[in-house]
């Protein structure tokens, strides 16, 4: 999937050169624009690995590795964000470069983890863990407009990378085989956040109102790379202490419909 989203924003970058090489046309730009939008959709499960060590005693065997891994289900979600942008006129198409913000607000995402790293020491060892999670993503974007024969409607596509805070809060590990109630094992720290790679693709249409404010549509897709989340330690009076607990995310895919309204200037 990385492959084939490395290609399509490569080939956005081609055509926006491409139309930049044109000698300059009469097809209107916006200049200067400004827009907000909102939307909903998919996100794809993502493969989680849980690792710490468990500091059992040297006669019940040593401290325990644990290594559990296991995958979130993925769900809905929402899509919220802002863009500024310049465009140019360049033969019959439009080129636009924009930076772009989007919040993906907190959805739950929860895994039945199972633990491989210590066989013999135990039949078995699950956690079902789950995380409230965010995220913030920062996008520079080409996008590549092409002008329609009906008056002010344009098609367009883009492409962009940056890059995306995704924050947890409230994170719970509760081991379910043997059951450990009452017990989460990232008390003493339940938040994390970390930064990594972000891209998309796009595309839609737009409608002019008028000279200055325009409505758009469009449909999106966005990458968010892994990410490893640093979490607390367990730490209970009659339960074995740990090391902070690390939780990795592989990459995270996402599909978004989404409207919005702009004005150029």
């Amino acid at each position: 999937m990385q492959s084939k989203l490395t290609l399509a924003i490569f080939g956005s970058f081609f055509l926006a050169t491409s139309a930049m090489a044109e000698s300059d046309g009469t097809v209107a730009a916006r200049d200067m624009y400004f827009g907000v939008f909102g939307g909903g959709g998919t996100s794809s499960g993502s493969d989680v690995t849980q690792r710490g060590t468990i500091f059992v005693t040297e006669a019940q065997g040593g401290p325990l590795a644990v290594n559990a891994t296991g995958k979130t289900d993925g769900g809905n979600g929402g899509l919220f964000g802002l863009q500024i942008g310049h465009e140019w006129s360049r033969g019959s198409r439009l080129v636009a470069f924009e930076l772009e913000g989007l919040y993906l607000p907190g959805r739950t995402e929860s895994a039945r983890l199972q633990n491989t790293a210590s066989p013999g020491r135990l039949d078995a060892q699950t956690f079902d863990s789950s995380f409230d999670m965010s995220s913030l993503v920062v996008l520079g974007n080409v996008v590549v407009g092409f002008p329609t024969r009906y008056s002010g409607l344009t098609p367009y596509v883009g492409a962009g990378i940056g890059l995306a805070r995704v924050d947890i809060t409230g994170a719970n590990s509760a081991q379910v085989n043997p059951a450990e109630p009452g017990v989460n094992h990232f008390n003493t720290g339940t938040d994390s956040s970390a930064w990594t790679f972000a891209s998309q693709i796009k595309a839609g249409v737009r409608y002019a109102l008028g000279d200055s404010a325009y409505v758009f549509g469009e449909y999106r897709f966005l990458y968010v790379d892994a990410t490893d989340q640093n979490l607390g330690s367990t730490a209970y009076p009659a339960h074995a202490s740990t090391s902070d607990w690390n939780v990795r995310f592989d990459g995270t895919s996402y599909h978004f419909l989404a409207a919005g309204i702009g004005l150029s200037f």
